[in-house]
């Protein structure tokens, strides 16, 4: 549990650090989303990519808001969980055939949007991401010490690097305040998060199927009500 906590602090400090760089008169927009994530690998081949989902949350700092394309930085957490009974056992070797993990992210995405100049702004968004898990078997037991599932030269590491694509929309309800919702596409470098490399029945690496409702907040110094208002009152015309 350690490895992923220090990852996840790491990838906070790095956060503020970014975020402590930002001029105080440019726009930034603040997001926190609940995700829903599913695995897709070696225990679900069988076109059940979008059986179970599992909970999460997301935290992104967005900079040039009015931009149409912006970077953005994400960082968070969730889970997923997989099973298949209907793996056949390989002699001289122990497949798992259930996988439980938490994983944690940080990524650096560049955020393209369109029709920015209405209340409903559909985007796309893509960019390098690290990817921390810790898978373990239905007892609880970390599948990264179960070297009899594995060939002798696989090598297992409980970080990868992920290229995660999105797609979505951002509603603003005000011009402070909003709602998101998209949908992404995490292709990782791991073929390793259900612990079944060589010896598994599907080609590739493994993936992950993530859907996002955020909430986020503008935090803009040159926002034009408030530019209205100071032009608009005289002197000691009151508050």
């Amino acid at each position: 549990m350690r490895k992923p906590f220090s990852f996840f602090i790491f990838a906070f400090l790095l956060f503020s650090a970014i975020g402590a760089q930002n001029k105080p008169n440019k726009p930034l927009r603040v997001g926190l989303g609940m995700i829903a994530s599913a695995y897709s690998g070696d225990l679900n081949f069988q076109a059940e990519k979008f059986y179970r989902f599992y909970p999460g949350f997301n935290l992104y700092l967005q900079f040039g808001k009015t931009k149409m394309i912006s970077p953005q930085l994400n960082m968070g957490f969730g889970k997923f969980v997989a099973q298949n009974r209907q793996l056949q056992s390989i002699p001289g070797y122990t497949i798992n055939k259930y996988v439980e993990t938490n994983f944690f992210y940080a990524d650096f995405r560049l955020k393209a949007k369109f029709l920015r100049k209405t209340i409903f702004n559909p985007f796309v968004s893509l960019g390098p991401e690290l990817f921390s898990y810790t898978p373990k078997d239905v007892e609880g037991n970390a599948l990264a010490d179960n070297f009899e599932s594995r060939e002798e030269n696989e090598t297992y590491g409980s970080v990868a690097f992920a290229f995660p694509l999105s797609i979505g929309f951002d509603l603003l309800l005000n011009p402070i305040f909003g709602i998101g919702f998209e949908y992404t596409y995490r292709l990782t470098s791991s073929d390793y998060l259900d612990n079944i490399g060589n010896l598994g029945l599907k080609s590739g690496k493994d993936k992950l199927n993530t859907f996002q409702l955020s909430f986020f907040v503008n935090i803009d110094q040159d926002y034009p009500i408030i530019r209205k208002d100071l032009r608009t009152k005289e002197p000691g015309q009151g508050r």
